[in-house]
């Protein structure tokens, strides 16, 4: 676990500007879809997640983003109370 911990705090910096690459050119100007950065479901790096309003606003994204894993969610749409 220290081990795991260790090495997704050295390559934050990297993962963050993936993450924000990817936003720029499969996101930006898009308000089905907005993207964050998690842990991959194994729990050892990280992984570009998305946050999908269906799964047809998902369809053309890639399944990795250079040597993370893209992550898809689908929430709906947002509301507000």
């Amino acid at each position: 676990m220290v081990d795991s911990r260790a090495k997704l705090l050295a390559s934050k910096s990297e993962a963050q500007a993936a993450k924000e690459a990817f936003a720029s050119q499969y996101v930006a100007g898009r308000d089905d879809l907005s993207v964050g950065l998690g842990v991959n479901s194994a729990g050892d790096d990280w992984a570009v997640t998305v946050f999908a309003t269906s799964s047809s606003a998902a369809q053309s994204l890639p399944d990795h983003y250079g040597k993370y894993p893209v992550e898809v969610r689908v929430t709906g749409r947002a509301k507000a109370y």
